[in-house]
C-alpha cells in the first residue's frame, strides 16, 4: 500500500506546514500590534502639542498616517494568512465558502493587480455551511483562477461570485473583456491537476458559455459531505 503511505505522509507534511505558518502570523501579528502602539504614542505626542516645529509635526503626522494604513493591511493579510494555515489542521471539516474565499482572493488579487485585470467580487449572503476539505477547495478554485487569468489579455474583467446549489455551494469564474486565443476554456491541463482534488471533495467543474459568447464562465460546484459518525 505505497499509495496509501505516500498520501499519509503528504497529510503530516501539510499538517506540518500549516502548523508552521499559523504560529509564524501570530507572532506576526504581536509585532504589528507593537508597531501600531509605538505608532500611536508618536500621534499622541503630535496631538498634545510636545512637537512646537509644525513642519516636523505636519511630516511625522503624515507619516504615521501612512504606518496605521499599512499596520491595518499586514493586519488583514496575517488574520487571513492565519485562517488560511489553519485549513490545514484536519482533513475535513464545517465551513462557510464565503469566509474561505474571502481568505483566498486576498492573496490573489496580487496576480490580478499584476496584469491590470480588474477583479469583482459577489459572496452572496446566506448560504449554508458545507462540509468537506477546506484546503483542497482552496486549491481546485487557485487552479481555476489561474487558468482563468491565462485566458485573458491585460484590463480585461474577472468576476467571482459564489451562491447556493442543492445544499452544497457554486463558484463562478465569470471573464469579460479581451481575451487570448484558446481552443478549451476549461483546458486538460488544469483538469489533470486537479483531478485528485475533485474526486475527493466530489466537486464538479463545468463551463456555463459557449464559444463566441462575450461572457465566458466556469462553474465550480462543491457539496456538503457527510460528516463521518
Amino acid at each position: 500500500m505505497k499509495e496509501d503511505r505516500d498520501n499519509e505522509l503528504r497529510s503530516l507534511q501539510l499538517e506540518f506546514f500549516g502548523r508552521i505558518l499559523a504560529g509564524f502570523t501570530h507572532d506576526l501579528k504581536n509585532h504589528l500590534a507593537i508597531i501600531k502602539e509605538s505608532n500611536g504614542l508618536i500621534t499622541d505626542l503630535i496631538d498634545m502639542g510636545r512637537i512646537t516645529d509644525e513642519a516636523l509635526a505636519l511630516k511625522l503626522q503624515k507619516i504615521t498616517t501612512s504606518i496605521q494604513g499599512r499596520v491595518g493591511q499586514a493586519t488583514d493579510m496575517a488574520n487571513n494568512l492565519n485562517g488560511f494555515a489553519h485549513r490545514l489542521d484536519s482533513p475535513f471539516s464545517t465551513f462557510q465558502v464565503n469566509g474561505l474565499l474571502a481568505e483566498e482572493l486576498t492573496f490573489l488579487r496580487r496576480f490580478t493587480r499584476l496584469r491590470e485585470i480588474e477583479l469583482k467580487i459577489e459572496l452572496h449572503e446566506g448560504l449554508p455551511a458545507i462540509h468537506n476539505n477546506p484546503s483542497l477547495v482552496q486549491y481546485v478554485i487557485f487552479k481555476l483562477f489561474t487558468m482563468a487569468l491565462k485566458k485573458l489579455k491585460n484590463h480585461a474583467l474577472i468576476e467571482i461570485i459564489s451562491g447556493e446549489n442543492n445544499g452544497g455551494v457554486q463558484i463562478t469564474f465569470s471573464l469579460s473583456g479581451e481575451k487570448e486565443d484558446f481552443a478549451k476554456l476549461i483546458d486538460e491541463e488544469t483538469i489533470a491537476m486537479i483531478h485528485q482534488a475533485l474526486d475527493t471533495t466530489r466537486a464538479g467543474v463545468t463551463e456555463l458559455s459557449r464559444a463566441g459568447d462575450a461572457k465566458q464562465v466556469i462553474s465550480l460546484v462543491v457539496p456538503s459531505l457527510a460528516a463521518k459518525p
